[in-house]
């Protein structure tokens, strides 16, 4: 089964809309590489997965998780993160994720400006029967 991180990753880099303001190699999971957090990398992207647990059963077996993710956006003017976080926020919900909350500040590490956003859905899980 795909990581829920992994399906977010897979949904944002296949669009070229959001490809064409921040390319496949600014995507990362969980962390964002030390070489990678300047202000001359910037726009990139870091998916996270803040919670997921199993949410229904059919006859004892999980059929859905609900899972929360946080993506961080970072940017090097305003007018950047206004551009790009609406392709994101559209490309999360054409997967079903909800975006719940968001934080937009000043990164004071590596001088770049912030989008935090979580996201929430719940999402199938495929059953193999034996």
């Amino acid at each position: 089964m795909m990581l829920p991180i992994q399906e977010v990753e897979m949904i944002l880099t296949g669009s070229a809309d959001l490809t064409s303001y921040v390319p496949d190699e600014k995507v990362f999971l969980v962390d964002v590489p030390e070489l990678d957090q300047k202000v001359d990398q910037a726009p990139m992207i870091r998916i996270n997965e803040l919670e997921s647990y199993r949410n229904a059963y059919e006859d004892d077996q999980a059929t859905c998780i609900s899972v929360d993710i946080q993506i961080d956006l970072w940017t090097g003017t305003i007018k950047e993160a206004q551009e790009i976080q609406p392709i994101i926020d559209r490309l999360m919900a054409s997967a079903d994720y909800q975006q719940y909350a968001s934080a937009f500040d000043k990164d004071p590490d590596i001088q770049l400006y912030r989008y935090a956003r979580r996201y929430r859905a719940n999402k199938e899980i495929e059953i193999t029967f034996k």
